[in-house]
């Protein structure tokens, strides 16, 4: 099995490449991992050249895509022994589909080369914009990329990774995943996510066996639930109860954009302010300027988590109706998803009941309803 990575700089992509990587190897899959940046410095070197990591962006563009062909060539000679789902060895193959160097988009891939491989899943890491900050301004080997984008253009650069991406695996007719860059919940290790949607869905679905997981994006109230003290333990404990019963899930809250607003609108006369959740200091009038896209952005996105997701959970634990969860929950209900409602109130809005499939008090009655309907 070929699996193509794709995710912008600071993402965090070869990072959570290598965690699924791992978890692969230690369950005895044998895992070759290709991070197609580093084997072009690599390869320049071995032709004599010893290129800057701040200088490879500004080659000739010639050049670059020989570069990067040469690359491909050896990916493209080995990859016959990896193709297919029953393949016994996986190759895993990290890059960059665009880059916004000098405030353009430039092509980082080849088509042609990418068909020649042909990969059988396609995945985009995605992180929260002030956690792929905070990598470009901490981590040394990104330090030529500090400054350079403001939050509003690193944002654009991952949506037009994400649609490229996505794209070229709709060409290819291959099943494609936007993965986000997750925090693990208890000992959870990081690449557990996409782990379990390549060896339990996407691999058993490849050879026509029923998937041992389903997928299933966690919908719940934000704002109606910011007084609410032990509300994060709760949606967390439900969640790995969810991921002990087969289920595999998409938080919204991995993804955690709309904090940098209410710290901006917290922050008063500063010009910059501390964000304490991602350990970062951020300029106030760039998180002012991104406000617009920054909300349009986490509605898409969240959207997107719905339609690569088997069914929609909604968890309620408040009887005041949420804008955001009813609108996600008829998202999900009118694109032919499951929708199962674990309401923890005694008064239901009609408007909940209208577009559930299922509605229990009990998480175990819902739990068994889900493992009923799609037979896990």
């Amino acid at each position: 099995m070929i699996l193509l990575g794709t995710g912008i700089t600071g993402s965090g992509r070869a990072r959570y490449l290598e965690e699924v990587r791992g978890l692969a190897s230690g369950e005895g899959r044998a895992v070759e991992m290709v991070d197609v940046g580093p084997s072009m410095f690599d390869k320049a070197r071995e032709l004599g050249v010893d290129i800057p990591g701040d200088k490879i962006l500004d080659l000739d563009e010639i050049a670059l895509r020989f570069l990067r062909a040469t690359v491909f060539e050896g990916i493209v000679h080995r990859a016959d022994g990896y193709g297919g789902y029953g393949s016994e060895r996986d190759m895993y193959i990290s890059l960059h589909m665009s880059f916004r160097w000098r405030k353009y988009i430039m092509p980082a891939f080849d088509y042609n080369y990418l068909n020649d491989v042909n990969p059988d899943i396609f995945v985009t890491i995605i992180d929260s914009i002030a956690s792929i900050r905070r990598r470009i301004d901490t981590h040394p080997e990104l330090r030529h990329w500090r400054e350079r984008l403001t939050l509003k253009e690193l944002l654009i650069w991952q949506d037009e990774e994400v649609f490229i991406t996505n794209m070229v695996a709709s060409i290819l007719s291959k099943p494609f995943y936007m993965i986000p860059f997750s925090r693990p919940y208890g000992d959870r290790p990081y690449g557990k996510l996409l782990r379990d949607i390549i060896y339990d869905y996407e691999v058993p679905r490849g050879l026509g066996e029923r998937p041992r997981k389903r997928k299933a994006y966690l919908s719940y109230p934000m704002t109606h639930v910011k007084n609410v003290p032990d509300f994060v333990e709760r949606k967390d404990e439900f969640v790995e109860r969810l991921e002990k019963n087969n289920i595999i899930v998409f938080d919204p809250m991995m993804v955690e954009d709309y904090a940098l607003i209410d710290a901006a609108r917290e922050a008063g006369d500063k010009d910059s302010v501390w964000i304490d959740l991602f350990n970062v200091e951020i300029p106030v009038s760039e998180i002012m300027d991104a406000e617009d896209y920054i909300r349009d952005s986490t509605i898409a996105r969240d959207y997107r988590f719905i339609d690569q997701s088997d069914m929609v959970i909604i968890f309620y634990p408040t009887s005041q109706l949420s804008p955001g969860v009813l609108s996600e929950m008829i998202y999900g209900f009118t694109h032919m998803k499951r929708v199962y409602t674990y309401f923890t109130e005694k008064d239901i809005s009609p408007f909940l009941r209208n577009h559930s499939n299922y509605i229990s008090d009990d998480p175990d009655s819902l739990i068994n309803r889900i493992r009923e309907d799609f037979g896990i």
